[in-house]
């Protein structure tokens, strides 16, 4: 409706300026400074509505573009900080330095994970953020505590000038054995989700198998 009004303003305006052409020259000098204030006051009108219209426009698009994003994204499994933490530690004992290490696992795999560490280790490579504060946000971001303590144990021996394949070795062990030990907690509590359905769909169904003819054949059904 507002864009609808400044269109018939518009018209009006024009209008205007043409049969302004048959008055005077000091009948049109004052209608056109009328009609110019008047369409300064139309812009100044216009421009906040079209500015909170854009805005809307460009939000509206980063949402959607974010949504989808985050549905194509595979989601973050807490194993993969264990997998990175052996490939950065092999291309060290090969050589590499650490940012060339974390390079060649984010480039050679797909997962949440390596995509977060690429985002994290150009921030601090252009200058965005320190090494350390880049890979405890992007533990925070995943909620991985293992990844926080991999940024910390990397920084610490980088600042001290000891061995990063070495602590990234311990590291890599302790984080295996946190995984086996999040893997036999999760199998233990498997029969205990199992006997919900098993004692409110199947073994009632059991039941009435098995007694069902019973009560039958003795004539109380």
């Amino acid at each position: 409706m507002r864009a609808v009004a400044v269109g018939s303003i518009g018209a009006l305006v024009g209008a205007c300026a043409w049969f302004a052409a048959d008055l005077g020259a000091a009948d049109a000098r004052a209608t056109a400074a009328y009609l110019a204030d008047r369409a300064r006051n139309v812009a100044c009108d216009a421009v906040p509505v079209l500015r909170r219209a854009v805005s809307a426009l460009v939000a509206r698009v980063r949402a959607a573009k974010t949504a989808a994003g985050q549905r194509s994204r595979p989601a973050f499994r807490p194993g993969e900080v264990s997998d990175m933490v052996e490939i950065v530690s092999l291309g060290l004992t090969a050589g590499l330095s650490f940012d060339a290490a974390l390079g060649m696992y984010c480039e050679r795999t797909s997962s949440a994970l390596s995509r977060r560490m690429a985002e994290a280790r150009f921030s601090w490579q252009v200058g965005i953020a320190p090494r350390e504060d880049a890979l405890l946000e992007a533990a925070r971001d995943l909620g991985a505590p293992a990844l926080a303590r991999f940024g910390t144990t990397v920084c610490q021996a980088l600042r001290f000038g000891a061995p990063v394949s070495e602590a990234l070795m311990n590291l890599g062990r302790e984080v295996r054995l946190e995984n086996v030990a999040r893997v036999e907690r999760a199998i233990e509590r498997a029969p205990v989700k199992i006997l919900i359905p098993t004692g409110t769909l199947i073994l009632p169904a059991l039941l009435l198998a098995i007694v069902g003819p019973l009560l039958a054949a003795s004539g109380m059904i």
